[in-house]
């Protein structure tokens, strides 16, 4: 997806939602892409071997604070490492390390988006309106007292993200985002039953666009209670893609919901 962004138009794509409503791919002419998965880990091996990509490109998450990749899990998107090994016959997986610094991650993206033809004059003009998306999102955070809480939450209660754990939400905490850190054990997530959703503070909310929305956590009697609840300061969460274009946006985006936002808590 973030290579699209940078013009570089995949024959195929596999992921956890349809290309045709995953808001990643805004602004992208899927036209010509194949789409061999919407579901997380369910390809079409056999329209996948169709396409014929060069190279496919996949994620890889750490499973730790120190970066920790596990060799013997798949990458992600992959069902299990029977699968991935199957469609790695295809044609070779090249993987994108999702960890540590975001902004080392982005650099990373764009280095082979370059690799794979992108223009310079379009990575240029990406960076020059993420530079600038940057400094505004700077300037917003240093004068807003607003605690932003990420969250995803479903059926077995809410998880909320920590921003160091993070690349993109610890991009915007360099920057100066204030975030609420969740008291649970844990990497990535700090995980709260539905009985201790409101421990969870914060005042404005960025809510996962897969999972429980809005309405649906408001069902929820401990989470109403909390102060981001009865705010209904609510934005949504997309995980955008760590290149140029798609932070820009949001980080556009961010910093509109911290100038229309207030502390509650």
């Amino acid at each position: 997806m973030s290579l699209a962004k940078y013009g570089i138009k995949p024959v195929a794509a596999f992921g956890y939602a349809s290309i045709k409503t995953d808001p990643r791919f805004e602004g992208v002419d899927t036209t010509g892409i194949t789409e061999v998965g919407a579901t997380y880990g369910e390809i079409d091996v056999e329209k996948l071997t169709e396409a014929a990509p060069d190279i496919i490109v996949a994620d890889v998450y750490p499973t730790d604070t120190k970066g920790t990749i596990d060799p013997t899990q798949p990458d992600y998107g992959f069902k299990d490492v029977a699968q991935q090994t199957q469609i790695a016959k295809i044609a070779p997986i090249v993987t994108l390390k999702m960890g540590g610094d975001g902004a080392d991650v982005i650099k990373r993206t764009t280095e082979l988006a370059t690799s794979l033809g992108a223009s310079a004059e379009t990575v240029a003009t990406a960076e020059k309106a993420y530079t600038a998306a940057k400094t505004d999102l700077q300037t917003t955070a240093a004068a807003s007292q607003v605690e932003v809480v990420a969250l995803y939450a479903d059926a077995d209660g809410v998880s909320v993200a920590k921003a160091q754990d993070d690349p993109a939400l610890r991009l915007y905490s360099d920057l100066g985002v204030k975030f609420f850190a969740p008291t649970p054990e844990g990497f990535y997530w700090g995980t709260y039953s539905w009985e201790n959703a409101g421990k969870i503070g914060g005042d404005m909310v960025l809510l996962n666009s897969s999972g429980y929305q809005q309405a649906e956590l408001l069902k929820q009697p401990t989470f109403a209670t909390t102060a981001a609840a009865k705010s209904g300061q609510f934005h949504p969460w997309s995980s955008p893609g760590l290149d140029y274009v798609s932070q820009a946006a949001y980080m556009t985006q961010l910093s509109g919901f911290l100038k229309e936002s207030k502390p509650v808590s």
